[in-house]
């Protein structure tokens, strides 16, 4: 995808191909749709989403071009992909470096929102666990030079359709952002169609049609981490931008 010209807007930033569709795939296309410019940077191809589990560079092509077409179906203005970091294995690399690398990514686009995993990565998974914690640590480096996104917001799936139970954190159970997806739930739906190659997209997906067959308002839950709401916050923010 090309490089927009326009900085700013709303950006995530996760740990595989299909993150985005199922955690923040609404959000991104409702800012697209409003004209924000919308970014998604992934730290690894996927490689390793095979059947039996074992990476294959081959099929991380066909991860890599799952993400495109979700993208397209979301509205993404441009998507990157970190070079060098295996999937399943983010944590046998250099924390620092992956901290400088997403620094700077951000650093270039200069979004004013980014949206990252909290630290249970929504499903313990530990690549999800890392670019969730290099992402918050990439912000505060950048907040020392004044550069840093005017919010954090971390995934906090609660109002999933699929009513999925995870061992959330407690930034995860406490959704303080209840974002009304409805309008654009169907290329939510789209988006998590287009990675054909994940069996457990099959779930969400049966989930997500039936709510939007039956004509059901759809939301995605989000924590603001930076900077903090303030507690108690007894209603939902309804924006992220």
């Amino acid at each position: 995808m090309s490089y927009p010209i326009a900085a700013g807007g709303l950006a995530a930033v996760l740990a595989h191909p299909d993150d985005e569709s199922f955690g923040c795939g609404g959000a991104l296309a409702l800012a697209h749709a409003a004209g924000a410019t919308t970014r998604l940077l992934v730290v690894t191809r996927g490689e390793a989403g095979t059947p039996d589990g074992e990476p294959d560079p081959g099929f991380g092509d066909r991860r890599e071009a799952e993400l495109i077409s979700a993208a397209r179906a979301i509205g993404l203005d441009e998507v990157s992909i970190l070079d060098g970091y295996p999937d399943g294995g983010i944590a046998d690399h250099d924390f620092a470096t992956l901290i400088e690398e997403i620094a700077a990514w951000l650093d270039d686009r200069r979004p004013q929102a980014v949206i990252t995993f909290g630290p249970h990565g929504v499903t313990g998974h530990p690549d999800h666990v890392m670019v969730g914690n290099a992402t918050r640590w990439a912000v505060e480096r950048l907040s020392e030079a004044g550069q840093a996104p005017n919010a954090v917001y971390v995934i906090s799936p609660v109002f999933d359709p699929s009513g999925t139970l995870y061992d959330l954190s407690p930034e995860e159970q406490a959704p303080t952002h209840r974002i009304d997806i409805t309008s654009v739930a169907a290329r939510k739906l789209e988006a998590l169609e287009s990675h054909a190659s994940q069996a457990d997209t099959a779930a969400e997906i049966a989930a997500l049609r039936a709510a939007i067959e039956a004509g059901d308002p759809i939301h995605e839950g989000y924590h603001r981490v930076r900077p903090l709401v303030p507690q108690p916050h007894p209603t939902y923010d309804a924006k992220l931008l």
